[in-house]
């Protein structure tokens, strides 16, 4: 931590007055985890799990005439055990702790046209899972085990949700309304492209996706080899209410050319005071050919201890009608 405070001390005592400050960020996020799983025959098996824990810098040059030069680099740090590559079993199993993974990591153009940006980022569809999932990033969220919203709200390359090789483009706000679109340039036959459409008040949240690329499974892996693979498209609509006292949100994806599922997300959280919330989430995975459809269901209460620090307590349920595929678990966190 010294060393990059340093580091961000000295660029900023040796830059141009007009180069911002580079902003240091981050968070440690843990959690100890009693699963409860069929597919791996474990039986109340606990497990430190980290849960995108991340440390990056980010910051900005005036060009001049409203134009900036911006610019992120971020990186997961796996603070505990990290992910395996099977989905079904990230939140028993973990690989060696101390890695850094590569996340949003990009540079661009900011003005009154809005922003251009090159490199790795979120997707236009991506990019709202997480605004419907008051549990996101947490082991009960619903694109995890739960399997309430597709593989392409995660994972990285340039078929899933942080998409490397990547030219994206954010219009400006006007009446509410932002324009998010991108494309990949990955030397694939079939790109990844994408477009979103934004609607926001101080109470309302309305979002349309689309993105199209090869098709895959719904754990993400693609099924067919270039250049004999098929482009498919998924589309999603969603939206948020806000108030003081609650919130609620609910998400529909048609992604079954793409991923080979549909899927629902449901959310409601209501805030006893500023500091102590009880969350309530629910979906569906529903599948084009197998019919094995799954039902997720999660509740939790959140504790905010500071601006900056806060726990959290939960339990979510799987039912799916393949055999041997339930899960569950209790969790426990801090971030």
């Amino acid at each position: 931590k010294k060393s990059i405070l340093a580091i961000a001390v000295a660029a900023t005592m040796a830059a141009p007055a007009a180069i911002a400050a580079p902003t240091v960020y981050g968070n440690v996020h843990l959690s100890l985890n009693a699963a409860d799983n069929d597919i791996q025959g474990a039986d109340n098996n606990l497990a430190v799990s980290s849960n995108t824990s991340a440390i990056g810098v980010k910051g900005s040059e005036d060009l001049g005439d409203g134009l900036k030069a911006i610019y992120k680099l971020e990186f997961g740090v796996t603070v505990g055990p990290g992910p395996t590559t099977d989905p079904d079993t990230d939140f028993i199993n973990g690989s060696t702790a101390g890695g850094l993974t590569g996340r949003d990591q990009f540079m661009g153009l900011k003005g009154g046209f809005g922003a251009i940006k090159f490199g790795t980022m979120s997707s236009n569809y991506k990019q709202m899972g997480g605004k419907v999932d008051p549990l996101y990033r947490t082991p009960l969220e619903g694109r995890g085990f739960l399997k309430m919203q597709s593989n392409l709200h995660g994972g990285r390359g340039f078929n899933r949700g942080r998409q490397t090789h990547t030219a994206q483009y954010v219009s400006p706000k006007m009446g509410g309304i932002e324009v998010v679109a991108n494309t990949t340039f990955s030397g694939h036959d079939d790109e990844s492209t994408g477009i979103g459409v934004r609607w926001s008040n101080k109470a309302f949240l309305v979002y349309a996706d689309y993105i199209q690329s090869v098709t895959s499974t719904a754990t993400g892996v693609i099924t067919c080899t270039a250049p004999a693979c098929t482009s498919e498209g998924a589309m999603k609509l969603g939206g948020k209410f806000d108030a003081d006292a609650f919130s609620i949100g609910l998400q529909y994806e048609a992604a079954e050319d793409r991923t080979g599922a549909d899927y629902i997300f449901a959310s409601g959280q209501f805030n006893m005071n500023k500091n102590n919330a009880i969350i309530l989430t629910a979906g569906q995975q529903s599948f084009k050919v197998s019919g094995a459809d799954t039902t997720g269901l999660a509740l939790a209460y959140n504790h905010k201890m500071s601006k900056m620090t806060n726990v959290y307590v939960g339990y979510g349920a799987l039912s799916s009608d393949a055999a041997n595929s339930d899960a569950s678990m209790f969790t426990a966190g801090i971030r």
